[in-house]
């Protein structure tokens, strides 16, 4: 069963937060239309090849563009004439969702606010994403997730070590993580549309949803008036919910929050019953007051053996831990293929590789890819047609340089 066949939605902007909810709502049958400039396309298709994230290695499969892309429809509108948005606004008028990450500025500018739409379609959803929100002085300042969620939120203020400069976040991740926001606010326009007949406006910031997902470190700023606390692994108060480098310079994460209830098994498992029962760590409190000099024999039994031996023999425990693996491990984690993390997809250019799958399972509903990533206005001229248009007209638009 296909949940979202017959729900169109209409994509206007590019690169990944905003078109990663679309691509999401793909899996499920969804029609995804992704609005191009004629020419030059979403500057997402050529990010990779400028490696402009710094990240990833180089490939003759644009697997960014099919990661963000896969299953879609392309039209290449030029939507800053008067007969291209014309077009849009066709296309608006047939469509459930209109995704966009455009600024209120550019809203305004190319007369797509939610006012204006509404009156064209009174049941159109409008989901807009922007860098920092729809209001204040910095609407209209442009934001990546790197500067938006990551620098921003106080995220990448927290996580690093002492002095130790902070890191760059990993590409998308901000992206990624906005684009749940995203789909959730749409489902739940779509849910509440089925009650009450009417479309509505969402909004999403990749700002406002770092602070979400900082919340538990800002929550504290607004209870307290006190900055959060940077994690030094050296000194964590709960030393077996801490990382522990291998006799091979690998790592591995214990993951024990609940520390006390978990202590004793910890202390037998590694054959430590001195450790449980010394006053300088039995208890949490005690622990939490001499955590480093604890850190410090954890970390000589983790450095006496390897990754292999502690992987193989943690197993074998009810401990809470995971290895810190690598990327190309996790495409091999016999935990993520038994999950299906990845899907198979044969495509018509490059035949068969794997994709990251939708991470919200359905029982009865499934989540397909159907179609690689199209090319620049692959679809235009099956789109114009559908919506009325003559092969004259579109001929004559194309050679306008209004659609490609």
């Amino acid at each position: 069963m296909k949940g979202l066949e017959g729900i169109r939605c209409v994509e206007v902007g590019g690169m990944a937060a905003m078109p990663l909810a679309g691509m999401l709502m793909s899996t499920w049958g969804a029609e995804i239309i992704h609005v191009e400039p004629p020419g030059r396309g979403d500057f997402q298709r050529s990010l990779l090849g400028l490696r402009a994230t710094g990240q990833g290695p180089g490939s003759n499969i644009n697997y960014l563009w099919e990661h963000v892309n896969r299953n879609k429809k392309s039209i290449a509108i030029h939507i800053g004439t008067p007969e291209g948005q014309g077009i849009l606004y066709r296309l608006i008028a047939s469509a459930d969702v209109f995704l966009n990450n455009l600024r209120a500025y550019e809203l305004d500018k190319f007369n797509l606010t939610h006012d204006v739409l509404s009156k064209i379609n009174p049941r159109i959803i409008s989901a807009n994403l922007t860098g920092y929100g729809a209001k204040g002085p910095e609407k209209n300042t442009g934001g990546y997730d790197s500067v938006a969620f990551w620098a921003r939120s106080g995220a990448m203020d927290l996580v690093h070590d002492g002095d130790s400069p902070p890191q760059v976040s990993r590409p998308a991740y901000g992206d990624s993580s906005t684009s749940l926001s995203l789909l959730a606010g749409i489902m739940a326009a779509l849910f509440i549309r089925e009650r009450t007949g009417s479309g509505q406006e969402v909004t999403v910031s990749l700002y406002n949803t770092a602070t979400y997902i900082m919340g538990f470190d800002i929550s504290g700023c607004l209870a307290t008036g006190q900055n959060a606390v940077r994690t030094d692994r050296r000194r964590v108060p709960n030393p077996i919910r801490n990382h522990y480098p291998t006799k091979d310079g690998r790592w591995i994460m214990l993951g024990m929050t609940n520390g006390q209830h978990y202590w004793p098994s910890f202390c037998q498992a590694f054959k430590r019953p001195d450790l449980e029962k010394d006053p300088k760590f039995a208890t949490a409190e005690a622990r939490a007051k001499n955590s480093e000099g604890l850190i410090a024999i954890i970390e000589e039994i983790f450095r006496s053996k390897t990754y292999e031996e502690l992987t193989q023999f943690l197993k074998t425990t009810d401990l809470i831990w995971a290895p810190v693996m690598t990327a190309l491990e996790v495409i091999q984690d016999e935990q993520a293929l038994v999950n299906d993390f990845f899907k198979e997809f044969d495509h018509p250019r490059h035949g068969p590789f794997r994709l990251v799958q939708n991470p919200i399972r359905l029982s009865d509903t499934l989540a397909e890819i159907n179609m690689g990533a199209p090319n620049l206005g692959e679809h235009t001229d099956q789109i114009m047609r559908d919506l009325g248009f003559l092969e004259e007209d579109i001929v004559r638009l194309r050679r306008a340089g209004t659609i490609g």
